[in-house]
Parts: structure tokens; sequence; C-alpha cells
């Protein structure tokens, strides 16, 4: 903001990280809705079987990593760096989007727009590029960790299959978030740098393709 003279005064918590209790609410009812719709997404959907307790777990601990990894880190990783640079930032849940990912996942696929963070400030159009970098950069950070873990401990059954899954569904949505198109955060950074945005999105491309043992 600006005072009576023109100068340029920025608030006490400028830059630092800040929540509001309704947006609590609001992520903590998005990752477990997510978490139950993945799980019945892996468990097969309507038609599928549970099979046992341990098939269960497994969906059921996979499809919590993912939600906490894909989904809320990388809306918080938007967060983050919009309030490093002033800007105010909060998550938002689309309950319409909530509704149709449980909708869809018992036909056995998921499509999910949860919510996203708003953000409202002066950004510039690098910052605004980096802000849009930070969630798909999160997704690869953790696909990446997730992949290697697979790659380094491939004989531990059902630890192994897990590592692949979670890496593969972070690199998948990295690459869905990178699509330079319509609300995407693909669109925000290749309007800030073009470079950015290839080498983002060649890197993602190919631990993608290392996870579904395309290359390896």
């Amino acid at each position: 903001m600006y005072d009576q003279y023109g100068n340029l005064v920025l608030p006490r918590d400028y830059g630092k990280i800040r929540f509001g209790r309704q947006e609590i609410v609001q992520i903590m009812i998005s990752v477990v809705v997510l978490t139950v719709a993945f799980t019945i997404v892996l468990l097969g959907g309507f038609l599928g079987d549970v099979g046992s307790y341990t098939t269960f777990l497994f969906a059921l601990v996979v499809s919590a990593v993912v939600s906490v990894t894909g989904f809320l880190l990388h809306e918080l990783a938007h967060k983050f760096v919009a309030q490093r640079y002033g800007a105010w930032a909060e998550y938002r849940m689309y309950p319409t989007g909530l509704i149709m990912a449980l909708l869809f996942s018992f036909l056995g696929f998921l499509f999910a727009a949860p919510g996203a963070v708003y953000i409202q400030g002066r950004i510039t159009k690098r910052q605004n590029g980096l802000i849009s970098l930070a969630g798909p950069a999160t997704n690869m950070a953790f696909g990446a960790i997730f992949i290697a873990l697979w790659l380094l401990y491939p004989d531990m059954g059902v630890w192994s299959a897990a590592f692949r899954l979670i890496g593969v569904l972070s690199m998948f949505l990295a690459v869905f978030n990178l699509i330079p198109f319509g609300p995407l955060d693909g669109r925000k950074v290749l309007n800030w740098d073009w470079g950015a945005w290839l080498i983002t999105m060649a890197l993602a491309v190919f631990l993608l393709a290392v996870g579904w043992g395309f290359i390896g």
C-alpha cells in the first residue's frame, strides 16, 4: 500500500505465511474428499472388488500420500510463493468439483477440480510465472523422490509398487498442470518465460516416462 505522499509502505507481516480459519477447514475437506475419491478409483470404482484389508489399506495409503503431495503441497506452494511476494493468497475449494470427483471415482476414473489458491496483489509477470511454476515443481520433486525409491528398491513388494504408483501419479499431475491451456499453470509459466516452461515440461515428461518404464 502507499501513504499519502505516494511512498510504498509495507505491512509488518509482509512476506509472512498466513492461513485463514475458513481456508484451513476447506483444505481439510478437500484432502479428505480427494483421498476417498482416489481410494475408490484404485479399488476399481463401483464395480471394483476391495479384495482384502491389505488391498484396501494399500489403496488408502497411496491415495492419502498422493492427495497430500500431489494436491495439498501443490496448492500450498502457490500460496507460499505468492505470500512471499507480499500478495494475499488463500485456498478456496470448489464444492461442485469435489462432488464431481466423488461421482466420477465410482466410474473408475478421477476428474477433479477440488479448488485453487486465489491471489490478489501487485504481482509482476515474472512473479506470476514463478508462483505458477511452484505447484508443478513441487509435484516433480516428490515424483522424482518416489520414482528414485522405486528404482533403488525394486524388490520390496507392495512398497515398491506404492513408490512407483505415487511417483507416476505425481509426475502425471506435474505434466497435466504444465499444459499451456486455460487456467492451468503451464499457460502462465509459458507467458512469462517459454524457455523455463520448455525445460520444466521436458523434465516432467522424461521423469514420467522413467516411472512408466519407457526409459531405464
